[in-house]
């Protein structure tokens, strides 16, 4: 039997799974004491961690909640569970995996540690598994002796979008990630570069020209590397342009700016807290993770 504990925040979650699976749910109690520290509590261990085969599924969106899943987790291992699943759809942007400044703190780096440190129980090591991370290179900085992390992407979700469209990469970075997602497909791919101080995004390969695109990326932060890319196949006289990323962040709800110039604008449930920033806009939609974290359940024995 598996059981499965969910982040509160991805509550909605559970409860479409267990329409189709018969898992039990592990009550976790996600409370603080009144100093702020954390005050975790789950209910009928026995019944539903020991000697089980327990998929957590964590919010990693709020860097607030990381000693307290982490204490968790460690909890779960402690207490005889058969194996331990993590998975965490978003792993964040902002980790600085990449150094270009002398004294920057590589938090990538150091949030792998933290991962790093969680005990191998049984015969089965702990497994994370993570949603298009922004750098593959990050994927390393795991330990593969103590744990087990396996990258997924979200890609295969639009694959009702490219349907007579060409695909079209932002940047060479995206260009390198996804191809291979997409075989036997017209690709659109694009640069950008600095002139002076300023960025801008050029045509590297191929010609927009009456085609339907659909720009693909892992994650989109604000709204400028996708704007400026659509204005610019607009302008070589694609005849529309939509956009899909796994991740989208949008601080100071620029997503609402970037919808209004795109014919569709298509993402991801893997930050919960943004579901309800897209209601109301028309012309964009939020794909369900919720098949891709039963496969991995399923498949992952």
């Amino acid at each position: 039997m598996k059981t499965i504990v969910t982040d509160p925040s991805f509550e909605y979650l559970w409860r479409n799974i267990s329409e189709v699976h018969n898992m039990k749910q592990a009550d976790l109690k996600f409370e603080t004491f009144p100093d702020g520290w954390p005050d975790l509590f789950i209910d009928d261990v026995k019944k539903t961690i020991e000697h089980r085969d327990v998929t957590y599924i964590w919010d990693f969106s709020n860097p607030e909640t990381l000693f307290a899943h982490y204490s968790t987790i460690r909890w779960l291992l402690d207490y005889y569970a058969d194996k331990v699943r993590i998975i965490m759809p978003y792993f964040p942007v902002w980790t600085m995996e990449r150094i270009d400044t002398k004294w920057q703190i590589a938090t990538a780096k150091y949030y792998a540690d933290i991962f790093n440190s969680l005990p191998t129980w049984r015969e089965w090591k702990t497994s994370i598994h993570i949603l298009d991370i922004h750098a593959l290179v990050e994927r390393f900085f795991f330990d593969s002796d103590k744990i087990s992390a396996e990258m997924h992407t979200a890609m295969s979700l639009v694959k009702d979008e490219i349907v007579w469209k060409t695909i079209g990469f932002p940047d060479e970075w995206a260009e390198k990630r996804f191809k291979g997602d997409f075989l036997n497909i017209d690709k659109i791919i694009c640069s950008k570069v600095r002139e002076g101080t300023k960025r801008k995004v050029v045509l590297k390969e191929w010609n927009p020209e009456w085609k339907n695109i659909l720009l693909v990326d892992d994650s989109i932060q604000t709204w400028w590397t996708i704007l400026e890319t659509a204005d610019l196949l607009r302008k070589k006289w694609a005849k529309s342009v939509s956009a899909f990323a796994t991740h989208w962040v949008f601080p100071w709800d620029s997503h609402i700016e970037l919808a209004k110039n795109l014919d569709k604008l298509l993402v991801t449930d893997s930050i919960p807290a943004n579901n309800n920033r897209a209601e109301n806009i028309d012309n964009m939609y939020v794909l369900p993770i919720q098949w891709m974290i039963q496969k991995i359940i399923y498949r992952d024995n």
